[in-house]
């Protein structure tokens, strides 16, 4: 059976950070709004998740979010557009461990299942 909120919630949080590096390598200011909005979005979807590593998740997306509010503010008012981009990169960083923690999180659960099978 397909859970679909976790479908929506990984889909999120994978598309972060592909828009993310989207906008570090065009440097595209639609890009920047859309990794802005795709990031809280993604945050806001960890909040009430009930899982094993649910804080350390959300820890690192609001990380991220915090890295590119500014970023935004920077590029759009264009007064420093490379630490603009140097904090994009770190929320892409955060975006990693936000992906390597959703792995760890699956082997978990997949773990877990086949215990409950045996």
């Amino acid at each position: 059976m397909i859970k679909w909120g976790k479908v929506w919630s990984d889909f999120f949080i994978v598309l972060a950070l592909t828009s993310n590096i989207g906008f570090i390598f065009s440097e595209d200011p639609y890009q920047l709004v859309i990794a802005i909005t795709v990031n809280l979005i993604a945050t806001v979807l960890k909040f009430g998740a009930k899982k094993i590593l649910t804080a350390e998740m959300l820890s690192a997306s609001l990380v991220a979010d915090l890295h590119l509010i500014p970023a935004t503010l920077l590029y759009f008012t264009g007064t420093h557009l490379p630490l603009a981009k140097a904090l994009a990169i770190g929320a892409a960083v955060a975006n990693v461990i936000s992906i390597v923690l959703l792995i760890v999180e699956i082997v978990f659960e997949y773990r877990r299942e086949e215990e409950e099978r045996f």
